[in-house]
């Protein structure tokens, strides 16, 4: 595995004609103009793109200010550190640093919380240029903080004594089920608390005397990759983090990089990656076919056809089922959505924590005998996206806060 190149990253442009592109774009744009016009598909109406709007506003916001490359690297001038309080910085041990840090990060929005050690080998795992802006390098040198400059392009880290924090914030699953706009929205909100909590935590140890370089949407460096390394979850089928309690229903595993001492963590196995081995609903389900249907892992990526280059999106020196991020793409911009259908129809994703789904996952841990009895089992209780007809019952049904039960939070208290 080597420090992806994300300056190249191209998941859809790239891989077509101009021409090409502009044309999906146009029968896009049309045909979503004549469905908010007439209200004619459920999930696509005008107020269901209101509330995409609106998840994604603050995110979008954001991405556009002219000095989120020097702030996200540096954090706010505006917050006090200690020499400006007059006041000695906070010294403790490293699990006085995690328990602070993981108490801090729930109070700010987090749902969970997890560390991991940066070294010479996890240091693979950030990419090599910053996704923001003027995408710069990012390199690892003997430097006493973090620093962004601009005259040549560079952001450079402290190359020792850092450590990765990572956290998730949980995603509403009653709203990522209505596929549409409405399902975007649930992203796109979800994203949005993941940058506010990592915001907080930034200030909060710029107070205590230290430091946190901070991530766009797009990650500080492979984002699922991190919420395994620190034992968030593990890596499913659908290329996303499965965790314990609310399987890949999360948004996302958020990696800081902070130069507070803290405890790092170990990756887990409650059997996530062992059954979607047999699983394959989330590949059956992929409206694009982006999802390998394969049983077996492999190190190998996403095979070259027509005019789509794999390595443009896919980096080498990773064990798993080849994610096509080109299909996805396509999808996205032919549907006007951001889909999520992978997410939803998981068997993972569940929300009743008091439930036989507790029981499932007990046993998923243990054996893999029965691993099809349950996939079949989900299918035949009808768990997945809601059917099309009760897409708009979303606006008239009763609402928790943030469309979540925060009562199965209980994995984490």
């Amino acid at each position: 595995l080597q420090r992806f190149q994300k300056g190249s990253y191209n998941n859809f442009t790239a891989h077509l004609t101009t021409e090409e592109v502009k044309a999906i774009q146009a029968k896009t744009k049309q045909e979503a103009i004549a469905r908010m016009t007439s209200s004619s598909k459920p999930g696509q109406t005008l107020r269901d793109n209101a509330i995409k709007v609106g998840g994604w506003a603050g995110v979008w916001y954001r991405m556009t200010q002219p000095n989120l490359t020097k702030d996200l690297v540096e954090g706010w001038d505006t917050v006090p550190t200690p020499e400006m309080l007059g006041v000695p910085k906070w010294q403790g041990t490293p699990e006085e640093g995690s328990n602070m840090i993981t108490q801090a990060l729930r109070f700010f929005g987090a749902s969970s919380v997890s560390f991991a050690e940066i070294n010479e080998n996890t240091r693979k795992m950030i990419w090599a240029q910053m996704p923001q802006g003027t995408y710069p390098d990012i390199t690892f040198e003997e430097a006493p903080k973090p620093s962004f400059n601009s005259a040549s392009n560079k952001v450079i880290i402290p190359d020792t004594g850092i450590y990765a924090v990572v956290h998730t914030v949980r995603q509403s699953l009653d709203t990522s089920s209505r596929v549409g706009y409405l399902s975007d929205g649930a992203a796109g909100q979800a994203y949005d608390n993941c940058d506010i909590a990592q915001w907080r935590l930034q200030a909060f140890l710029k107070v205590l005397g230290y430091f946190s370089v901070s991530q766009n949407i797009q990650g500080n460096g492979p984002i699922v990759g991190w919420g395994v390394m620190s034992g968030l979850g593990e890596q499913g089928r659908l290329a996303h983090l499965i965790t314990p309690g609310w399987g890949p229903m999360i948004r996302q595993s958020t990696m800081n990089i902070v130069n507070l001492p803290v405890a790092p963590k170990k990756p887990i196995d409650f059997g996530a990656r062992k059954f979607c081995i047999t699983c394959k609903k989330c590949a059956d389900l992929c409206p694009s076919g982006a999802l390998s249907k394969e049983t077996k892992l492999t190190w190998d990526i996403v095979q070259a056809y027509d005019s789509v280059k794999p390595n443009l999106f896919n980096n080498p020196g990773l064990n798993n089922w080849p994610f096509d991020h080109f299909k996805c793409n396509r999808y996205w911009n032919e549907s006007d959505t951001y889909c999520g259908v992978c997410q939803a129809v998981c068997v993972f994703s569940k929300d009743d924590a008091s439930s036989v789904h507790e029981i499932v996952k007990a046993t998923l841990a243990k054996t893999t005998m029965l691993n099809s009895f349950f996939v079949n089992m989900d299918k035949g209780f009808g768990y997945g996206l809601k059917p099309e007809d009760t897409i708009e019952e979303w606006w008239t049904n009763s609402f928790p806060v943030n469309g979540i039960h925060y009562d199965n939070d209980a994995y984490y208290n």
